[in-house]
């Protein structure tokens, strides 16, 4: 499957929706995928009657629809559109339609409306079965790096998209070791993807789009990234793998958050297991006992997980 835009209209469109909802708004999915998401934003710019008689026609109960309609007036701007466009322009970031790139769609009313990505755009409409995500704890020790580096390497020397969320510790690992194999890899940001997070992985996200690989994000440039934006995140990088890999983690990790959403999408789950003695791997050895992932120990391990 390519990657393609739909048309001028429906992406400022989508990418109003981008600003007006947060992530994963799944009253705001539908009814942009009730009405579709121009008419939905003329709903909108109707009134609080309006997109409340609107909301309540696709099945949303009274109650709610009047704290959605609460939600969204305030950052329905046209001009915040416009400068979010303009931005775009700047950092040379393509707005996409989610419906062509694959998993995506499994999200249902919680998809994103639009997302925003610079780099090689090829590898966002690769099949899942090319993808795979390997994550785990931004504290992570040397031994969690090692291997996460070992994996990284092989699957990219593989031809396999190595997906993760740009953090600090497991994340920053497995992007370098893609980049450093000669292979692609896809950073999601929760933030805007003119605005690298964190910081000292500037010089990181900056290779990543420029080396072949691509940062992505569906919040609008300029968005800071927020807790709920992180966990927001989470659903992207695991409905867009065909598997998520938890290298490291602990008991209350958020990678487990990204583990429970790859099980909800009926993605294969694996986990790499640690010292008994760690609890950096407390988590990953949580997710083996309770979640039935697979246990991975090297890159035939997770390679296994693709279904190729």
């Amino acid at each position: 499957m390519n990657t393609t835009l739909t048309t001028a209209t429906d992406l400022e469109a989508r990418a109003a929706w981008s600003i007006i909802a947060e992530p994963s708004d799944g009253i705001a999915g539908t009814l942009t995928q009730t009405l579709g998401h121009t008419a939905a934003l003329e709903v909108l710019t109707a009134g609080h009657g309006t997109v409340t008689g609107a909301l309540h026609a696709a099945g949303i109960d009274a109650e709610a629809a009047k704290h959605a309609a609460a939600r969204w007036l305030p950052r329905h701007n046209p001009r915040a559109v416009d400068d979010a466009l303009a931005a775009a322009a700047r950092h040379g970031l393509t707005l996409i339609d989610p419906a062509t790139i694959p998993g995506l769609s499994d999200l249902g009313e919680h998809a994103p409306h639009i997302i925003w990505a610079r780099g090689d755009l090829a590898l966002l409409g690769r099949d899942l079965t090319d993808r795979i995500a390997l994550i785990g704890a931004r504290a992570a020790t040397s031994y969690g790096e090692h291997v996460t580096t070992e994996i990284s390497a092989a699957l990219a020397a593989r031809g396999i998209v190595i997906t993760s969320g740009a953090a600090y510790g497991i994340d920053g690992a497995a992007h370098r070791a893609a980049l450093a194999a000669g292979g692609a890899t896809i950073a999601w940001l929760a933030g805007g993807a003119d605005r690298p997070y964190p910081a000292g992985h500037s010089d990181l996200i900056a290779r990543i789009a420029d080396r072949g690989g691509v940062i992505a994000s569906e919040v609008s440039p300029g968005a800071a990234p927020t807790k709920w934006r992180f966990l927001a995140r989470n659903r992207m990088i695991a409905a867009t793998t065909a598997a998520t890999v938890v290298v490291e983690a602990g008991w209350r990790s958020g990678s487990l958050n990204t583990a429970g959403h790859a099980a909800t999408l009926g993605r294969t789950l694996g986990a790499v297991p640690g010292p008994v003695t760690s609890a950096a791997s407390a988590g990953c050895h949580r997710l083996i006992r309770e979640f039935d992932a697979q246990l991975v120990t090297d890159a035939d391990d997770a390679y296994g997980l693709l279904g190729r």
